[in-house]
């Protein structure tokens, strides 16, 4: 039975149960959501916005409407979700303003920087971590996505406990990521989860210009397989005529699309290019990748 959300689940001294967020926008807002699920009282939210601090109280009733300031002195736990660029100056400019009371829990969910982005805060006294959930979140209501999914934690050690409760709380699966690789993670599942999105919606547009009026009958399983086969396996869930070096199908692609859809070609040769790489390490025997280099080269 949920507990009720004005009472706060008895959670030992790893987690705060006290939370205030600071960056109402998608993720802020689905955190929120997800953490008055877990039965922590989120006390505070302050952002620019009027709309996005409305959504977010609307969402999470217990939360009042403050400073950034006021909203840090408020909780035990302080949420940062502030977009990647923001996160560093915003850390500056709380530490600054006493806003840090001793001991007290900060957490952002960049993925772009390591804990090392909350020094300031860390300096005046807090605790700091990065948890970033490796999940794309499209609406700020969208907390069924956060069960399960793997979050990368980065901290000191003294910190790396109660950051890896923070994630358990929320049925996440903690990752360490070391300080130094975050931009390199981050680069990856920006690829992984963005680069994705950009290839399956030109898969999509290809698909409309056949005339196929619902291309997530053909995409949808087709696309969750080949992801996951290739998270699995890599290279090695590599298939079609890059991978069997059908040079001749290539080029048929490329005429095609040269008529029906031009701007298409650098995005299709750019992704034939990258494949054959990987299909070169696979194993494609090297004439037949030759033939393809050829016809990609024209």
């Amino acid at each position: 039975m949920p507990a009720d959300v004005n009472d706060a689940v008895p959670v030992g001294d790893d987690v705060p149960a006290t939370i205030a967020v600071i960056g109402p926008g998608r993720v802020g807002t689905t955190l929120g959501r997800a953490l008055r699920a877990a039965g922590h009282r989120v006390v505070a939210v302050a952002g620019r916005g009027a709309g996005g601090v409305e959504r977010f109280v609307a969402a999470v009733p217990t939360a009042d409407p403050v400073s950034a300031h006021a909203a840090a002195r408020a909780a035990e736990l302080v949420l940062l979700t502030v977009n990647d660029d923001e996160l560093v100056a915003l850390a500056r400019n709380l530490a600054a303003g006493d806003a840090v009371t001793e001991g007290s829990r900060w957490i952002h969910t960049s993925g772009r920087y390591g804990a090392a982005a909350l020094r300031p805060l860390a300096l005046a006294g807090g605790r700091v971590a990065a948890c970033h959930p490796a999940q794309t979140v499209p609406t700020p209501d969208h907390t069924a996505a956060l069960t399960g999914c793997a979050w990368a934690v980065t901290a000191a050690p003294p910190d790396v406990t109660w950051a890896r409760a923070f994630v358990r709380r929320l049925d996440g699966d903690p990752v360490e990521i070391a300080e130094a690789a975050r931009t390199r993670y981050h680069a990856a599942l920006t690829v992984g989860s963005n680069g994705t999105i950009a290839v399956v919606s030109l898969a999509r547009d290809l698909l409309l210009a056949a005339g196929v009026r619902a291309p997530e009958r053909l995409l949808s399983d087709l696309v969750t397989r080949s992801a996951g086969n290739a998270a699995r396996g890599g290279a090695a869930a590599l298939t079609g005529p890059v991978r069997r070096g059908d040079a001749e199908t290539v080029e048929a692609h490329l005429a095609d699309l040269r008529v029906a859809l031009p701007e298409a070609v650098p995005s299709y040769r750019a992704l034939a290019q990258l494949a054959l790489s990987y299909a070169r390490r696979a194993g494609l025997d090297a004439r037949r990748a030759q033939a393809v280099q050829e016809i990609l080269d024209q």
